[in-house]
């Protein structure tokens, strides 16, 4: 059993993937982590998985989409734990992958997910993040939502720039900046990350990097120094990238 460090640490979309590799690796550094994920059975297993190498974590039910479920989570953890240290909204979904045309319906449903849950659920948590002593909020973005590389490096990362999935992730990196702002009075601090293109059902496994590796920049800013924190930039391992 991981000596815990006394931190809560929620992660959305964490039942498999990158999720719930960022919740090993935090998990394995002492911190209690909450596995959130819109299947109840999936998040049990994957929680059950992460207990059994010494890991405490606590699987809850998370649509991100739907303000009930945002409600029960905060719920949830304010009864339990009182607080609430990293959030990291790592739930997201690319629709428009699938080999058929964008329409608008993906765009709109790409949106919710990637753009306006990570809003509001970090906006409902404002309370029990504000009651740690080092808070942080980590946006699991991509630069492909890099206004500067579409413009400058377009022949490499255009036929990966969808719609949607690029739009969602720009306005993820927006709303990362406002929140670096809005919330620091609060000791709230937020930054946004690129995993890179990894081995997931999202990236396929024609990606190059392995899911260890893609989670290694969410745990990194996770527990960093704060002092070291890059406050409303995108990183990648240790770099930040352009806006």
């Amino acid at each position: 059993m991981a000596t815990k460090n006394g931190k809560v640490a929620l992660i959305t979309g964490a039942n498999k993937g990158l999720g719930k590799e960022i919740g090993r690796q935090l998990g394995l550094r002492g911190y209690t982590v909450v596995l959130a994920a819109r299947n109840e059975a999936a998040g049990k297993a994957a929680a059950a998985e992460l207990a059994a190498i010494g890991c405490d974590v606590h699987p809850v039910r998370l649509e991100v989409t739907n303000a009930d479920d945002i409600a029960g989570v905060v719920l949830y953890l304010e009864k339990t734990f009182g607080k609430l240290d990293v959030l990291v909204n790592n739930a997201g979904i690319a629709l428009e992958w699938d080999g058929n045309p964008t329409d608008a319906d993906k765009i709109r449903r790409t949106l919710e997910v990637n753009l306006i849950a990570p809003y509001a659920i970090t906006a409902a948590l404002v309370p029990l993040l504000a009651r740690s002593d080092d808070a942080r909020v980590i946006n699991q973005s991509s630069q492909l939502g890099s206004l500067g590389n579409a413009e400058k490096a377009w022949e490499y990362v255009g036929r990966f720039s969808t719609v949607g999935y690029a739009t969602s992730k720009a306005g993820l990196n927006m709303l990362t900046l406002i929140q670096s702002k809005t919330l620091a009075d609060k000791g709230i601090a937020v930054a946004a990350a690129h995993p890179g293109w990894v081995k997931t059902d999202l990236g396929s496994q024609a990606a190059p990097m392995e899911v260890e590796e893609g989670a290694s920049t969410v745990v990194e800013l996770a527990t960093m120094a704060r002092e070291q924190f890059p406050h409303g930039q995108l990183i990648h391992k240790g770099e930040r990238l352009p806006w």
